[in-house]
């Protein structure tokens, strides 16, 4: 089926749905729609679809097993096709729509933070599943809620955390310039003086990169520990280099690591080392058997996918917590303090949007697969 450049999903939701959902569907008085506001076709339409995934399955699961007396959950989707004016035009579609109460959204950082302004003038509330940008909530907007944990914070909390499991008498945090990992970099270095090691930053360029040359830069600065702040695909060449350059010392990475793509490429070199993520063992949160087993029958469980159905089930609590009806009602709702249960575990949100106290989960790969090894503190599921 062809997408348009801008999807309703009055019957798409309703196509989607099974079919007891789409019988209280049709028994219930009012909707209220949850929309996103995503790339659903283009290059980055893949996060799309998991993104809608995520939400349509939490809100089936609302409308079938948890439903309200005098309304109903639906789902509207909103194609921006990777465009920033159709992402900002779509805000506008959105708001025309009255039952429209919160937009989720994925896509590039620089891009969302431009949309701000018309998701302001919107009063449109915005859930953000995915996106780590310390930007995002650092200009004030009392409309954005972030799910993970911002990127400085990580940089802090994986230098206090290797601290007291690797020891390490110098670490290296190494970025690129001008693409994501930079605040991950500056939270690293920052926080290694409290946790009483030497620590630095190294960048350098993702224009043209020559991985072989900034190897034997940093193995020249002696660390023992380098801290992978970026992308696979930026920052994954560079491990085989550092190899070749003589680096004998131990190799961790940051949240885009937690991804496919490491196991199936740099999954020896990486054996031994921490991988540091939002992302909790799923399996561990016995409060959510339920959500998850639905889930999980659904889609192969990705980051994302989960992400996505907690962050719909934020807007939906919010809205049963009221019993809000529009979206200034909704936005009211989430800018009160509560606590949001979900599977990822429960959310307690700060007036910047983002989480108070946020977890930080540290895998190892072990025999090809991700091993969860601890949390940052303990919570609700450890």
């Amino acid at each position: 089926m062809k997408r348009g450049v801008f999807l309703s999903t009055g019957l798409a939701a309703a196509a989607l749905a099974p079919r007891a959902a789409r019988a209280q569907l049709r028994g219930f008085q009012q909707r209220l729609t949850i929309g996103i506001n995503a790339p659903l076709s283009g290059n980055a339409q893949d996060a799309g679809a998991q993104l809608v995934t995520g939400v349509q399955t939490a809100i089936d699961f609302a409308n079938q097993f948890t439903p309200m007396v005098t309304s109903a959950f639906a789902l509207r989707l909103f194609d921006t096709a990777g465009d920033f004016a159709q992402l900002v035009n779509n805000v506008q579609f959105a708001a025309g729509d009255p039952s429209v109460v919160a937009l989720i959204t994925v896509g590039e950082a620089a891009a969302i933070e431009r949309a701000l302004p018309a998701y302001a003038n919107a009063q449109m509330p915005l859930v953000l599943p995915a996106s780590t940008a310390d930007s995002l909530t650092a200009r004030g907007y009392r409309l954005v809620w972030r799910l993970p944990t911002r990127d400085t914070l990580e940089g802090q909390m994986f230098a206090r955390f290797i601290a007291s499991r690797a020891r390490p008498k110098f670490g290296l945090a190494v970025s690129q310039t001008g693409v994501y990992g930079g605040d991950v970099m500056n939270g690293f270095t920052a926080a290694a003086r409290g946790a009483k090691f030497k620590a630095d930053g190294y960048f350098f360029p993702s224009d043209r990169p020559n991985y072989r040359a900034a190897a034997k830069t940093i193995v020249g600065l002696g660390p023992d520990l380098v801290y992978l702040c970026g992308s696979v695909g930026n920052l994954g060449p560079l491990i085989p280099a550092l190899h070749d350059a003589g680096y004998t010392g131990k190799l961790s990475a940051c949240e885009a690591f937690y991804d496919g793509a490491t196991l199936k490429d740099y999954a020896g070199a990486l054996d031994g080392g921490f991988i540091s993520t939002s992302f909790p063992p799923l399996d561990r949160n016995l409060n959510a058997s339920q959500e998850l087993m639905n889930l999980r029958t659904r889609a192969n469980i990705s980051i994302l996918t989960a992400f996505a159905y907690a962050s719909a089930q934020v807007v939906m609590s919010a809205v049963r917590r009221t019993g809000a009806t529009n979206r200034l009602a909704t936005m009211s709702s989430l800018q009160s303090p509560s606590t949001y249960n979900t599977i990822l575990g429960q959310f307690y949100f700060a007036p910047t949007g983002d989480p108070v106290d946020p977890n930080l989960y540290f895998y190892t790969i072990d025999r090809g697969a991700f091993r969860f090894a601890a949390s940052s503190h303990p919570g609700v599921f450890l």
